[in-house]
């Protein structure tokens, strides 16, 4: 028994050996993956109510299609448009912010305060600078490399088709592969896995896309400048847990702020008001319990992510974490049933 183990451990060294080597080549594949993870139990459902597998895969492509198609002739040549505007009105913003640092740089310069307290005040700010221009060079290099990657997004969806037809085939190859006495408990694990992560990413997309609409929507009334871009950075930013929604509401404010600290204060309370819809009904009724982590627990997660890996590391940290959890409750169960059988 110990020997098949070793083997197979060994075998799978092996194979992510061979996978780092040829890293660049799995590009694809992983898109693909995560194309067909996040189908898969759509094509299920599909095909539970009569339809072929091929159908419902080429029915669900053929949807994303429209939705495609649809986004390009209606959504981004908007996006290009409010993208336009905001270029034009950059330097009357930096003009109005450049005036508003001037005015606290004299003021602050004014104010009496003690020479090591001031040098720490001007160290913090260096700091805060020196972080936020990291984190929009981190955000920055993330965008180009999804261009650099542009090749890999076409062929995803080809090898995500053949993965999502030959899943059956591909599952029952994968349990050949494990030691008999090893496969119920790797069946166990992957069933919770996907529990947990099949929950988290679909749920959280989806909270998301609901968050960005409400923005879109609050802001259209309120009368907010280049509503639709702030309504899809609210959205993107609502991905990352407790600091997304705030770092997703701080350009609306900003932008309200410059018109008038009224319109600032509106803006605030609509962000207050779909945060809390979000975390009381709308989070609830998606995501439920299926991550199962604690506040504390997340937030953490989130900012050793921050510090590790930048914007990548806090938008997988949660996830991870939750993946982490998966396997030491597993091995956390075993421990004590080998425990249990040792002492009978």
């Amino acid at each position: 028994m110990w020997r098949t183990r070793l083997l197979f451990l060994l075998g799978l060294l092996l194979v992510g050996l061979f996978l780092f080597i040829v890293r660049a080549a799995i590009v694809p594949f992983i898109y693909a993956l995560v194309i067909a993870y996040l189908l898969t139990p759509l094509v299920d459902r599909l095909e539970q109510r009569g339809l072929s597998r091929v159908a419902a895969i080429l029915l669900l492509y053929l949807v994303l299609a429209a939705l495609l198609v649809l986004l390009f002739v209606c959504v981004v040549p908007f996006s290009i448009t409010e993208l336009e505007a905001f270029a034009d009105m950059v330097p009357t913003y930096t003009k109005e912010v450049t005036g508003w640092l001037n005015r606290m740089q004299h003021f602050y310069s004014r104010v009496a305060l003690p020479a090591g307290l001031r040098q720490v005040v001007d160290e913090t700010i260096s700091r805060v600078e020196e972080t936020v221009l990291s984190h929009i060079r981190s955000l920055a290099e993330f965008t180009l490399s999804l261009f650099s990657h542009a090749l890999a997004i076409i062929i995803a969806p080809i090898l995500a088709f053949y993965m999502l037809r030959d899943l059956t085939l591909i599952k029952g190859a994968f349990a050949d592969l494990l030691p008999k006495a090893d496969s119920r408990d790797v069946g166990y694990l992957l069933h919770e896995l996907d529990v947990v992560l099949g929950g988290f990413i679909r749920g959280h997309l989806l909270v998301s896309l609901i968050v960005g609409l409400l923005s879109f929507a609050g802001l259209t009334i309120l009368k907010v400048d280049f509503a639709f871009l702030i309504g899809i950075v609210a959205g993107i930013f609502d991905v990352i847990p407790y600091f997304g929604p705030v770092i997703g509401a701080l350009p609306a404010i900003i932008i309200a702020l410059l018109e008038s600290p009224l319109k600032a204060l509106y803006v605030a309370i609509l962000f207050l008001i779909i945060h809390q819809l979000e975390s009381t009904i709308i989070s609830p009724k998606i995501l439920g319990e299926r991550v199962g982590l604690h506040p504390l627990t997340v937030i953490f997660a989130v900012l050793v992510g921050g510090q590790l890996a930048g914007i990548v590391g806090v938008l997988l940290a949660v996830p991870f974490t939750a993946v982490l959890k998966v396997f030491f409750c597993f091995l956390w169960q075993k421990n004590k049933l080998f425990q249990k059988v040792d002492r009978d």
